[in-house]
């Protein structure tokens, strides 16, 4: 059993780094594409206005686009590129480890966080961005290494990413670390309340890309054990 846990990342990152290069838009087109239409609607006046989730115009005008367009559109460019950064670094690595994984994630998450939004929020709730669904898309990129490290043995890989894992979690329910993680990196808020909050919308995400990736991973070890057999 490997215990190097740099040495095991670096495999999974070389082997993503292989794909990319052998054939970029092939391997990460829906990454690609989620980029371009989350900063090309930054251009597009009034977009947040007219797409952003609006719990009064879904439901008293019939505005129901807004249910699947909110993650789309953000606040000011701080808000776009916090989120730009995480879709980045973290959806198309998952894309280029298991696509099926990420596009059913994608899915999952948008449609349950609209359904909570629908159901549970106040009258005028009023929300925009893609950090609910960056957060789990980071959950489940950790479960996917994960289950690359139990596929290749390695244990010590498994260990330290579930340890990243829960240091995570804990800053996103608020336990650990004051400050959101913009606020670490620029010394500012995205928006006018400062400090780290713990947003229904991130812990929706985390749940589903925890879910999904554990659907996954048991599905491999399923499948390798059936083989082996």
């Amino acid at each position: 059993m490997q215990l190097n846990f740099f040495r095991a990342l670096a495999n999974v990152l070389g082997l993503t780094w292989a794909r990319v290069r052998s054939d970029f838009l092939s391997h990460s087109w829906v990454t690609i594409t989620l980029g371009i239409t989350v900063t090309a609607l930054m251009f597009v006046p009034e977009a947040d206005n007219y797409l952003r989730f609006d719990r009064a115009a879904i439901i008293e005008e019939g505005e129901w686009w807004r249910t699947f367009t909110a993650v789309f559109v953000h606040s000011s460019w701080d808000h776009y590129l916090w989120n730009i950064i995480v879709l980045l670094a973290s959806s198309l690595v998952c894309e280029q480890i298991n696509r099926r994984a990420f596009v059913i994630y994608l899915i999952a998450v948008i449609t349950i966080t609209a359904a909570y939004k629908l159901i549970l929020t106040a009258p005028g709730h009023i929300s925009l961005g893609f950090s609910g669904v960056a957060s789990g898309t980071f959950v489940l990129l950790l479960v996917l290494i994960i289950a690359e490290g139990y596929r290749t043995r390695d244990f010590w890989m498994m260990m330290v990413t579930a340890v990243i894992f829960a240091l995570f979690s804990a800053h996103e329910l608020g336990f650990f670390g004051s400050e959101s993680g913009w606020e670490m990196l620029t010394g500012h808020s995205i928006d006018a309340m400062p400090g780290k909050k713990t947003k229904p919308a991130h812990i929706l995400g985390m749940i589903t890309g925890l879910v999904v990736g554990l659907a996954y991973l048991i599905t491999s070890a399923i499948k390798a054990k059936a083989y082996k057999s």
